[in-house]
């Protein structure tokens, strides 16, 4: 058979695939809207997907746990040879999928859509996670959507209501071409979760990207962040502990004691504990030794024990500026990356915000992101950066966690909680708490190198020393205002 589907062959291969699906509700009330999911994927280039795979996986995304498999109504119809690859497609594909938990994240976004929205998603969706695998696959016979537009309507007339009615209208040789292409189709499929997180973040702001270029570049940015993962917990206790150990560099900060003792607690070190417990020592005890009342309240934990006093910069808001300085130099991929300059310095900003909130709270950070333009090029290249950014970052915008801006000096950044991303090398007339120069595959950070071509191991390590370098150096605004004093006559 040739690679492409002929337009004498189209409605044979349609009825074919509906005949493989595993999908258990009727197929004349089903089929209308998976051939529309099908029809939309070919019109974006995606004709090399059967409809079987966008059959059964569109309606999983939009029943869910309701969905119904083929065998709970048509085990009784098939025939010896058929079930066994049947239940074997239900096991390996339809039921993994079912117990995804991204396909049920994917499910939750897709029904929350209005009517209108929703045959849209799920399309998009299906090309999401199908498109890029089943590339691979040898026995895939690409579709003309022309002639899907032309004969989807014919194809749907005949589809009969029950598995009986196929015998006559498909021939054994294209159910054999269907079952064989679907197996081909399995193989090629990815292990793991179907979505990824960029996967799911597009789905639900899918209505919101302007373009598909817009699409494309959110996608590459988000996933390259994605990819970069979590603060690692030691790194994160570190930073904590760092923290912990430098003074508050506020207006306020006399007002606000480090150390010493706040309050009592029931647990804590025996270097903490309350000297009166002392006086327990040997109460109650037998001439002969034994349990006194010291033991007793230690086992029960009636000890009582100092804690130390840890508000000052706890309970404090960090602020800090991450300057990506000439973001038109910075579009310029180098060869071996991943990506463009521009989207891994994003890409770690994105991630690195994230760690902040990991480690201080959701009150505990406020990060500023600040593009600065030297030309008419830095200024539309940040610009159409900054109105991206603001679709990823839109919640933490919304509860003032973040600021975007694009600045035309130095002068309008403060000097401190500054990490700068620059091309160019540090200016020691420029303070900040750190420089990472990125004009290369390697990125200087106060002279330890990192090579990005490692991937997004070399942007979390970058990641992890920025956050050590911020807890050393950063600027703390005080929560509470100090109140004033009264002054008597």
């Amino acid at each position: 058979m040739a690679k492409d589907l002929t337009r004498e062959q189209l409605v044979p291969a349609l009825l074919a695939w509906a005949w493989a699906t595993g999908f258990g509700e009727p197929l004349p009330e089903a089929l209308g809207a998976s051939l529309g999911w099908l029809r939309a994927r070919w019109d974006a280039g995606d004709d090399h997907l059967p409809l079987t795979l966008v059959h059964d996986l569109g309606y999983l995304l939009l029943r869910g746990r309701d969905f119904r498999f083929g065998s709970s109504r048509d085990l009784g119809r098939w025939t010896e040879d058929e079930r066994s690859a049947r239940l074997a497609y239900e096991d390996r594909v339809l039921g993994r999928w079912a117990l995804d938990p991204s396909v049920q994240e994917a499910h939750v976004l897709i029904a929350g859509m209005s009517a209108a929205e929703r045959d849209g998603a799920v399309a998009h969706a299906v090309g999401l996670c199908l498109a890029e695998p089943l590339l691979t696959v040898e026995a895939a016979l690409r579709g003309n959507p022309a002639h899907l537009r032309a004969l989807g309507a014919e194809a749907l007339s005949r589809v009969p209501a029950n598995l009986e009615g196929f015998t006559d209208l498909v021939d054994d040789t294209w159910r054999v071409w269907a079952r064989e292409q679907l197996q081909e189709c399995v193989r090629a499929l990815p292990v793991g979760r179907l979505f990824h997180p960029e996967d799911l973040w597009e789905l639900a702001h899918l209505q919101e990207l302007p373009s598909e270029s817009a699409r494309l570049a959110l996608r590459e940015v988000n996933g390259l962040a994605a990819r970069v993962g979590p603060v690692p917990p030691a790194v994160a206790l570190a930073v904590r502990h760092q923290a912990r150990e430098v003074p508050v560099d506020a207006e306020e900060s006399d007002h606000y004691p480090a150390g010493g003792f706040d309050a009592i607690a029931t647990k804590g070190t025996f270097e903490n504990l309350m000297r009166s417990e002392v006086a327990y020592v040997g109460e109650g005890a037998t001439e002969t030794g034994g349990v006194d009342l010291f033991d007793v309240r230690f086992v029960e934990g009636g000890l009582l024990f100092y804690t130390r006093d840890e508000s000052p910069l706890l309970d404090a808001r960090r602020d800090v500026t991450l300057v990506l300085d000439q973001p038109d130099a910075q579009r310029h991929r180098h060869a071996g990356l991943p990506a463009q300059t521009l989207v891994l310095t994003q890409a770690c900003a994105l991630a690195f915000q994230g760690d902040l909130l990991r480690i201080f709270g959701p009150a505990g950070s406020r990060v500023k992101v600040a593009w600065l333009v030297a030309s008419e090029a830095d200024r539309t290249a940040a610009e159409e950066e900054q109105r991206l950014l603001g679709l990823t970052l839109a919640a933490e915008l919304a509860h003032r966690r973040v600021e975007l801006t694009v600045v035309d000096t130095w002068d309008d950044l403060s000097p401190v909680g500054r990490v700068v991303f620059s091309p160019r090398a540090r200016d020691a007339a420029r303070p900040c708490a750190a420089w990472v120069r990125v004009d290369g595959t390697e990125w200087t950070l106060d002279e330890e190198r990192f090579d990005l071509r490692e991937g997004p191991a070399a942007l979390r390590a970058v990641a992890d020393r920025l956050l050590v370098a911020v807890a050393k150096r950063h600027t703390v605004t005080a929560k509470k205002k100090k109140r004033a004093k009264t002054v008597r006559p």
